[in-house]
């Protein structure tokens, strides 16, 4: 039989093909099989832990195969998620917990959870806000409102309460980063305002959309208390960025479009006589009325009939009536009351209007049509997955449009330079370029298209799929391995978790880790139950932790390991402590020389 360490060696030098052999087995295959065919299906934390096959799967897969028995502690973990410092998986000492949480995060996604994908699932949601954020009418009659409002009353905000007490003002404040507060969790805006942005791990700075630690920023009431509404961001930028980067200026269909729906309304509105012609053709009304401000696809037919029928030259009538000039305007062009069948023939409606849609269609004050936006989406989705790199995202430019639009980034003034360095130096490292930038909206679209991170795999990757699946792999191969010789099962485990250490504490509350190091080093069991800062202290005096990121220190230490591994756990009975201490060196093996030579390392 070979000893720990060729046995070790020969899986160790080539993982993935090892791990090859592990996917190829019937078992195996089939399960992993279940696993992607059924994961997507799961909408719900009761859902997931009360499917037997698919929680088994994903649990050996983090290394917790022994626990899947444990359905109400795990659903407790799931449905506290990880975004709290203080949530139940967080506050566990063992962190195999948090992670796995982590991937399947009902929590945080809901029901995306388990197909949640930055290109695939919050692109398209952030490109319909933007689309939403952009309506206004011709005069910014609700931007000037609802920014007056602001000015008005923000300063009167003295903590998270009195913003979160006032729905106008956070919806005002919350949409300026691209973010609904209609659609948000309380709970969670009140979370990410409580956590701020100075602690490095606090909820706000977790997220990998980083929409949420600008609008912390700004609103941060963790650092600046009562005082934070009277800062100068508060006062004079939120309204700023309101205005000019919330998609009323950024959201607009490109020329092509705009110059086809004005040709089909010049074609086309001259055939219509009366209201109800108007009413009949959607494709008109909905150019028409979105040059005035207004959306066809929210108002009913009733009322813009009423509307339309009563004209403007009564005083009393619906449109004078109604208080919003937008309709004053739209009823004033298409004046059918005081025309008749000669009301689109009027220049009003022939130069005017067709001048104030290309003008704000421009300037992006037009709400894309709903059958635009869906075009859009549609196309997106159906191609965004083909995209494997940067250079095919910029190849495509319908799709690149679409991206940088649903971030609030105008592609026809962002520098694809700028746009390139954003998306090569990913969100990984707290000093790359997106991260540094004081715009977070480009920090979120490298969260999106993490091409840094995943590769070719960015547009596709969901945390609960394929990352899964490789983790059960892994595990499978350390557990095969481990029924012929459990030495070899702890030095790929080790092996595998090495580079994430950080300190003795963790490695020491790994079952595991703990027994590896303390075989490595030679001591005995019975150490374990020794004061934990005194094993911390010993460890400390052995090697830096740092030395297991260091993947010749870490060969050198698992060497170390397996050989001492060996020694006590003999692979043969003739393979006797002396017999492998003073044995013939073999092609793969552990020299004599380098066993004394290792009794005396420090590391």
């Amino acid at each position: 039989m070979l000893n720990t360490y060729v046995s070790y060696q020969l899986i160790a030098r080539d993982i993935p093909k090892a791990i090859d052999r592990v996917e190829a087995q019937p078992a195996v295959e089939r399960e992993t099989q279940y696993f992607l065919d059924n994961i997507g299906k799961v909408t719900s934390v009761d859902e997931f832990v009360d499917n037997d096959r698919l929680f088994k799967y994903a649990m050996k897969a983090f290394g917790l195969g022994d626990m899947d028995y444990a359905k109400a502690f795990m659903k407790k973990a799931l449905n506290e998620g990880v975004s709290d410092p203080d949530s139940f998986a967080n506050k566990l000492t063992d962190k195999r917990y948090a992670t796995f949480v982590k991937a399947f995060d009902f929590a945080d996604l809901g029901s995306d959870a388990t197909s949640y994908n930055g290109a695939q699932t919050d692109v398209p949601k952030n490109y319909a806000l933007q689309v939403d954020l952009g309506v206004t009418d011709p005069n910014f009659d609700f931007t000037d409102s609802e920014t007056t409002y602001y000015l008005t009353h923000i300063g009167d905000v003295k903590s998270i309460d009195d913003l979160m007490g006032d729905q106008r003002l956070l919806d005002y404040s919350m949409a300026t980063f691209g973010l609904d507060a209609e659609t948000e969790d309380p709970a969670t805006i009140r979370q990410m305002l409580e956590g701020g942005v100075s602690d490095p791990q606090s909820p706000a700075n977790q997220l990998a959309d980083k929409r949420y630690a600008a609008f912390a920023t700004i609103f941060d009431f963790a650092q600046y208390g009562e005082d934070t509404t009277s800062r100068t961001e508060v006062q004079a930028g939120v309204p700023k960025n309101y205005v000019g980067g919330t998609g009323m200026v950024l959201m607009k269909p490109d020329a092509d479009t705009i110059q086809s729906e004005t040709d089909y309304f010049l074609a086309n509105i001259g055939k219509v006589r009366n209201v109800t012609d108007f009413l009949a053709d959607k494709r008109l009304l909905t150019y028409a009325m979105s040059t005035y401000g207004l959306d066809a696809s929210t108002e009913t037919p009733k009322t813009i009939r009423k509307m339309l029928e009563g004209g403007v030259s009564d005083p009393l009538s619906p449109a004078n009536q109604k208080g919003d000039q937008r309709w004053v305007n739209f009823v004033s062009a298409f004046d059918f009351a005081q025309y008749s069948d000669q009301a689109t023939k009027q220049d009003s409606v022939l130069k005017d209007t067709t001048k104030l849609y290309t003008e704000k269609s421009q300037l992006g004050l037009i709400k894309p049509s709903a059958d635009y936006v869906n075009a859009e989406t549609s196309y997106y989705l159906a191609h965004v997955s083909d995209v494997k790199s940067i250079d095919d995202l910029f190849a495509d430019k319908r799709l690149y449009n679409y991206v940088l639009s649903s971030y609030g980034l105008d592609p026809a003034k962002e520098d694809p330079k700028l746009i390139r360095s954003v998306l090569e130096g990913g969100i990984r490292d707290e000093d790359s370029f997106a991260n540094k930038l004081s715009n977070k909206a480009y920090a979120g679209l490298a969260a999106a298209f993490n091409f840094e991170a995943y590769g070719e795999d960015a547009t596709t990757y969901v945390s609960s799929r394929q990352p899964v699946v490789d983790k059960y792999m892994r595990q499978t191969l350390e557990e095969d391995a481990g029924q012929t010789n459990d030495g070899v099962r702890l030095a790929l485990y080790f092996q595998r978790q090495a580079g994430s250490l950080t300190n003795w504490y963790e490695v020491l509350a790994d079952k595991a880790l703990s027994q590896v190091v303390r075989t490595a080093f030679g001591m005995p069991d019975s150490f374990a139950s020794a004061d934990i800062d005194q094993q911390v202290k010993f460890f400390e005096s052995k090697m830096d932790i740092a030395d297991f990121a260091d993947p010749d220190k870490l060969d050198k230490f698992i060497t170390r390991f397996t050989s001492m591994y060996e020694l006590q756990n003999p692979t043969s009975t003739a393979a006797t402590s002396v017999s492998v201490l003073f044995s013939q060196p073999t092609t793969i093996g552990v020299s004599t020389d380098l066993l004394m030579a290792m009794q005396q390392l420090k590391f």
